[in-house]
């Protein structure tokens, strides 16, 4: 990765870092573009080199959020989703508290944006 390509990876955390300190704080419905660029010390243009919405940048959120969730549990992604799929529904209703206490633990520090990703996704589909 060269200079520029981090430089530009680097922004689009800020922004992501930003925007998720703004959603501990607020509902989705009252953030803006301008307070989002403030937090992260970024132009407005800037934001729309990254996102074209504000929704972009929530779905980027949510597979960050995931990243860092699979991080969190302690696994390699690929392993997790193909085991989680190669399952059957027998086996899911064996999750142990061990497996969903982190889990649950997690989507409760971070509901705000699962929350308004679910609304988000929910509305796309009605």
């Amino acid at each position: 990765m060269n200079k520029n390509e981090s430089k530009y990876f680097n922004t689009a955390i800020k922004m992501d870092q930003a925007f998720l300190e703004l959603l501990e704080k607020k509902d989705f419905a009252y953030i803006t573009v301008k307070e989002i660029c403030h937090e992260a010390g970024v132009n407005r243009s800037t934001f729309y080199l990254h996102y074209e919405t504000l929704d972009d940048l929530l779905k980027e959120s949510v597979e960050y959020m995931n990243r860092h969730f699979l991080e969190h549990m302690g696994q390699d992604s690929r392993n997790f989703v193909n085991k989680i799929n190669d399952c059957s529904k027998d086996e899911l209703y064996l999750i142990t508290p061990k497996y969903l206490k982190p889990y649950l633990s997690y989507i409760k520090r971070n509901k705000r944006l699962f929350f308004n990703s679910y609304k988000k996704s929910k509305s796309a589909t009605t």
